[in-house]
């Protein structure tokens, strides 16, 4: 199954550099190998039959290459690592034992609520933010690696399992996904093989720094208080270019939220704002005790 996928991208990439395009192509690819590169609405990366800006592929989500991200306690939460060769999948959950290529550790495989993942504004749309960071060699041929399915579903409990592979999508314990990156421009019913080439040699390499950010759209995470708790499946490394193949060979890919932080609704007096503030209570508290003792 893995070579008639790979041969069948192979010659999807040869209709591409050879300018194929008497019809409509079968797949779009998202390059993101270049600093900064942004897909999706008003992002011009996309390989295939598009137009570059207002971009309906893949239900209106942005997926950017991000600069070095900061890491550290307090800051990012990693719900998932998935390692195998060439190529490897999985989810984020709570149930054991996983079900594919997941890490067991449940400090970085886990449950995930729809509280923990931000909500970010572009150009007036609001977006559910996920991180990715790939790890994979920095040698010529072992830098690249495609993503080539991502799904993210939602349930009423945290520790759901049991995904089912079905054509480009799938099912995970019998629950239909909210959001497909296979998804053409006519909507859900409508599938095509699309996939995101990533590099990871942008960010000099090493573990924990980010290399993309997917946006998907608020409007999808609906019905959440029935079901609170956010599943995401990815696939990577099914996707083969010429010489240059785009396997997972190395290291593990991890998905993470910025962990929301809380902001003060009301502004935290200076320091000498609060002494001022002290020293004219006790003054107001002497002269009440005076004015009673008179």
């Amino acid at each position: 199954m893995a070579a008639v996928r790979f041969a069948a991208r192979t010659m999807l990439m040869l209709g591409f550099v050879l300018g194929a395009g008497a019809g409509r192509a079968s797949a779009d690819m998202c390059d993101l190998t270049s600093l900064l590169s942004s897909c999706g609405p008003g992002g011009g990366a996309w390989v295939g039959t598009h137009s570059a800006s207002g971009q309906p592929y893949a239900m209106g989500a942005i997926f950017n290459q991000v600069a070095p991200q900061p890491t550290g306690t307090g800051f990012i939460d990693s719900f998932v690592r998935i390692q195998h060769s060439p190529t490897e999948q999985g989810y984020n959950t709570d149930k054991r034992p996983v079900q594919f290529d997941e890490k067991t550790d449940l400090t970085y495989t886990h449950s995930l609520t729809v509280a923990n993942v931000p909500i970010v504004n572009i150009s007036g749309t609001n977006y559910r933010e996920f991180f990715l960071d790939i790890n994979e060699t920095d040698s010529t041929k072992g830098h690249l690696l495609s993503l080539d399915k991502l799904q993210i579903f939602l349930g009423a409990s945290g520790n759901l399992g049991s995904y089912v592979a079905s054509g480009l999508t799938g099912t995970l314990n019998g629950l239909s996904p909210i959001y497909s990156m296979d998804t053409g421009v006519s909507g859900i019913g409508d599938l095509q093989d699309n996939w995101i080439q990533l590099d990871y040699s942008l960010n000099n390499g090493g573990s924990g720094k980010g290399d993309m950010v997917a946006y998907i759209p608020n409007s999808l995470f609906t019905g959440t208080g029935a079901n609170p708790y956010v599943y995401l499946y990815s696939q990577f490394g099914t996707t083969t270019s010429g010489p240059t193949a785009l396997t997972s060979d190395a290291g593990f890919e991890e998905w993470w939220t910025k962990s929301p932080i809380g902001v003060p609704t009301t502004p935290v007096p200076e320091p000498t704002a609060l002494m001022l503030l002290g020293s004219g209570l006790v003054l107001s508290t002497l002269r009440i005790r005076r004015r009673k003792s008179s």
